[in-house]
């Protein structure tokens, strides 16, 4: 071994870890009237859209995000929903079963809104899992399932509030008809008049998307109750009618 030679070598330079040597410049956002000033990281690694967003050269008169005088204005998103987002990326309660069905809601909206795809599913999970019983936190509304099944496409999500629906003994109030809308709350009044009919013809064959409500002999709690309009249903008849009327099959053609 020739010590001289190792003596005399020239020191190695540090060499950057090729995984975690983060070029991570933080970045300035307005939304409705709050400023945020948070890391690209995330923001970058799970939103093609924020992704996009910082590959875009800067602008001449400088780079948006760069200063509270010029901050990248995010709208149709609210405070609330960003700083969600950012507590999803940074805090323990989401990913400890420490965050309320609100909280989920105000997340699954934004991430919906920037194609945080895997947050979004993450989101569907947790407010679908609130429909089982011992669930962490209170079940979600039908109604406000039916209205964000359709804000955000989940259509699996139809089918379990609507029956949801037709399974409950009171009827349909003004106020969630203004949610719904004239057609839906047409074809739910349809759907539950036919439910409690019980000379109406309905096939019970399987439905093509599965409802995972709880076990019919947990709900309708009023149906246990006596309250008026309580019914004894068949979840499966429940369900085929909501097909029936909710998703007819296309006409034959010749």
């Amino acid at each position: 071994m020739n010590l001289d030679a190792e003596a005399n070598a020239e020191p190695t330079h540090p060499v950057r870890n090729a995984k975690y040597y983060l070029h991570d410049p933080m970045a300035i956002f307005l939304v409705e009237n709050q400023l945020f000033k948070v890391h690209r990281h995330f923001l970058v690694r799970e939103s093609e859209i924020f992704n996009q967003m910082f590959l875009c050269p800067p602008p001449s008169h400088g780079q948006d995000g760069s200063s509270d005088e010029q901050p990248i204005t995010l709208d149709g998103v609210t405070a609330v929903e960003f700083e969600r987002l950012h507590d999803y990326f940074y805090e323990e309660k989401f990913q400890r079963h420490g965050a309320t069905l609100e909280e989920w809601i105000d997340l699954l909206n934004i991430a919906a809104m920037f194609f945080f795809d895997n947050i979004r599913q993450r989101a569907i999970w947790a407010i679908q899992h609130a429909q089982w019983p011992l669930a962490w936190f209170s079940p979600l509304d039908p109604v406000d399932q039916i209205v964000l099944a359709k804000k955000h496409n989940i259509p699996e999500w139809l089918r379990i509030g609507y029956t949801a629906i037709c399974e409950r003994g009171r009827a349909l109030t003004h106020a969630e008809g203004e949610k719904l809308g004239m057609s839906t709350m047409v074809l739910l009044a349809e759907a539950r008049e036919a439910v409690r009919n019980p000379h109406h013809e309905v096939s019970l064959a399987p439905s093509p998307l599965a409802t995972p409500l709880p076990p019919q002999d947990t709900i309708p709690v009023e149906s246990r109750l006596g309250t008026p309009n309580a019914f004894h249903h068949n979840r499966a008849r429940v369900e085929a009618i909501v097909s029936q009327i909710f998703f007819p099959p296309p006409p034959l053609t010749e």
